[in-house]
């Protein structure tokens, strides 16, 4: 008879407890994996507002380190797009790429000269080129998908 009750106990402590695993709510749902060239326009125009873009000659290059970190990772998010957006986005990410080395090569982020001026105003140009072919995109919105 213990038995018994000693397991009725255990089956309504178990049952009470699975009852209770969902007044929590319900399970978050998956975000996509690319949430589409929307999201890129979002990041394309919120750099395009930085000092660093808007005055690549002005701006010491050290005080740009965080604004090219941020810029990179434009480049291959923005050749996903390039079967429908054509050669001159690859072109343009390609571009921005390149500056995005020469900055980092250069040392940029240390000191400045001439070569860091050069590659700011690389990125800053090469950066409105991808921001140009991604807003020409068929149903680009600036809102993710």
């Amino acid at each position: 008879m213990r038995m018994t009750v000693a397991t009725a106990a255990v089956v309504a402590a178990l049952l009470t407890i699975a009852g209770c695993s969902r007044e929590a709510g319900p399970m978050p749902e998956q975000q996509p994996q690319d949430p589409g060239p929307g999201a890129l326009t979002v990041k394309l125009n919120a750099l395009s507002a930085d000092e660093c873009f808007r005055s690549p000659e002005s701006v010491p290059a050290p005080n740009c380190e965080k604004y090219v970190t941020q810029v990179a990772s434009v480049p291959e998010t923005a050749r996903r797009f390039v079967d429908a957006a054509g050669s001159q986005l690859n072109r343009a990410a390609n571009e921005l790429a390149s500056g995005i080395a020469a900055y980092r090569d250069n040392g940029c982020a240390q000191g400045g000269g001439q070569s860091c001026s050069t590659a700011l105003t690389d990125i800053a140009t090469a950066l409105e080129a991808v921001r140009r072919e991604v807003s020409a995109l068929p149903d680009v919105t600036t809102r993710p998908s």
